[in-house]
């Protein structure tokens, strides 16, 4: 009876990609063997579905066969042509995150977790030109759904319509497509042995080609035991600690390297049986670690303006204020002095960026220095300078999401009770929107970081309709950054112009807002150089 363990990777591969196998199956091409593990005595904690189909439990004292290699294609395979029963849709929406184009599966959610697929399990098949669609990208009205074809019932009445509509080629196409399922051949390869060290090498070493594992899913393999589930454990800590803080779906890599580094280990040279050996021998470092990041969400709130981890420009700089809080977590203030103007000075100077493993160790070492002196510490070679902020708005840069703050400050100081850091952890990047339209502008200026006002989505027309009918108010300007200068311009018609005073505003903003920072952060220590 076949088993998917939890130290499997969920559902990774997006529609193109299990379309491919499909088309494989529908051509007779290999798609590679299935690897097994079978054991009489290893019992681990497993999964509940392969995609839509629920997977039974084991007979106790039976043989257990654990599914190595082969979680993606079966997955596909199980989606596609499995028959879900009524309600199933509804039962485990709630089980599904949206990642991208793509749907997968959120383990860490719901008593029935599965190795997943997308959304509808839906696919169906075109065929006039044998190829497959599904209702997320193609309009498949009419069309015959895959999971008919073991089905001869279901089969029957879909073919007994297109007879109706006089479509016997459609129903010869429908034969091949059913024939092409039900004769392909899937080859088991099975490792039969009660040696967990040995199944755990091999779910390493064959998942160490194509596809790359991410380090924690190796990680995880690499650590797990029935005393210790590296990724239930990760999962259920940072539910517990980080979800209520808006910090739950932080990504589990910089919580890997914060790990790495309460170790004393370096954050890119270490390997996955470095870090799982570590792990082993300590596995309380990672509530240890976790609850420092908690302590680093609610500094970067209150200190910082930052309301959740997509807004920390870069992931490394978590890695070192965790750090921090867990080398020192009550901390004066002082020290939190110390650390808001460190997390500004290397935002602005765009210091974490193509920062290698060497520099990181510097920074963490800085770091814990500073907290135990309580005085800045800076040992990077090259002298610090501000970044300039560039001509086009991209959200992912660290010196755009730095002006995205100072517009949320403003904001917090105009209108009070935090409104503008507020709107910001509300409605994340929907309120940073374009106001001056592509066709009263230059390509330049509707790109510009000054054509980004940070304002509710419902707002937004409203606030346009201001801005280019020139009947802002005092409100408006004083919340936005708007100058005399500015109006002038909109007044004018002139909204390259508007665009270039706005700009200037918001750099003088920006300045005010660093220089004070900045001499007292770096000034002291301007003459420490590398060791």
């Amino acid at each position: 009876m076949l088993q998917v363990p939890r130290f499997q990777r969920p559902l990774v591969w997006n529609w193109d990609r299990r379309r491919e196998l499909l088309r494989s199956i529908r051509d007779g091409i290999p798609i590679g063997a299935v690897m097994v593990w079978r054991t009489a005595t290893t019992s681990i904690e497993c999964y509940n579905y392969l995609g839509p189909y629920k997977l039974r439990s084991p007979d106790l004292n039976s043989t257990r066969s654990y599914l190595l290699d082969g979680v993606q294609r079966l997955s596909t395979l199980y989606g596609a042509l499995h028959k879900p029963s009524t309600g199933y849709a509804m039962d485990y929406a709630d089980d599904y995150v949206e990642d991208g184009e793509d749907l997968i599966v959120d383990d860490a959610d719901g008593p029935d977790d599965f190795v997943g697929s997308d959304g509808g399990f839906n696919v169906f098949v075109d065929l006039k030109n044998m190829d497959f669609c599904i209702p997320e990208y193609d309009d498949v009205t009419d069309l015959m759904p895959l999971n008919i074809v073991y089905d001869s019932v279901a089969l029957l009445q879909y073919q007994r319509r297109l007879s109706v509509a006089g479509e016997d080629d459609l129903i010869i196409a429908s034969d091949e497509i059913a024939r092409a399922f039900r004769d392909y051949k899937l080859p088991i390869i099975p490792i039969t042995t009660d040696d967990v060290d040995m199944a755990t090498r091999t779910f390493q070493r064959i998942n160490s080609q194509g596809a790359k594992m991410s380090e924690a899913h190796m990680v995880h393999a690499l650590t797990w035991s029935s005393q210790f589930d590296l990724r239930r454990e990760m999962n259920d800590i940072v539910k517990e600690l980080l979800s209520g803080l808006g910090w739950g779906h932080l990504d589990e890599d910089p919580i890997l390297k914060a790990i790495k580094a309460a170790f004393g280990l370096d954050v890119y040279k270490t390997n996955a049986q470095e870090l799982s050996d570590a792990l082993k021998s300590e596995p309380t470092v990672v509530r240890e670690v976790v609850q420092a990041i908690s302590r680093v969400a609610g500094f970067l709130w209150t200190d910082c303006g930052v309301p959740s981890p997509d807004f920390v420009p870069y992931a490394l700089q978590i890695v070192v204020l965790a750090e921090a809080f867990r080398h020192k977590p009550d901390q004066s203030n002082k020290d939190r002095e110390n650390l808001r103007a460190w997390f500004w000075v290397t935002t602005y100077g765009e210091l974490f960026a193509g920062m290698s493993g060497d520099r990181v160790q510097l920074a963490l070492a800085d770091m814990r220095q500073m907290l135990s002196s309580e005085t800045p510490c800076w040992t990077w070679k090259r002298p610090w300078e501000e970044r300039p902020l560039a001509r086009t708005f991209d959200f992912r840069a660290a010196r755009t999401k730095a002006l995205v703050f100072r517009l949320a400050e403003r904001q917090n100081r105009v209108l009070g009770n935090l409104a503008g850091s507020k709107l910001l952890a509300n409605s994340g990047r929907k309120a940073v929107v374009q106001v001056v339209p592509w066709v009263n502008a230059s390509r330049s200026t509707y790109s510009s970081p000054a054509n980004r006002f940070l304002v509710a989505p419902g707002e937004a027309p409203a606030l346009k309709e201001r801005i280019l009918g020139n009947s802002l108010t005092q409100v408006d300007r004083d919340c936005h950054m708007i100058d005399d200068q500015a109006c002038l311009a909109l007044s004018q018609g002139d909204y390259s112009g508007f665009a270039e005073a706005r700009l200037w505003r918001l750099e003088r903003e920006e300045r005010d807002f660093l220089s004070p920072l900045v001499s007292g952060f770096l000034e002291p220590r301007l003459d420490v150089v590398d060791q």
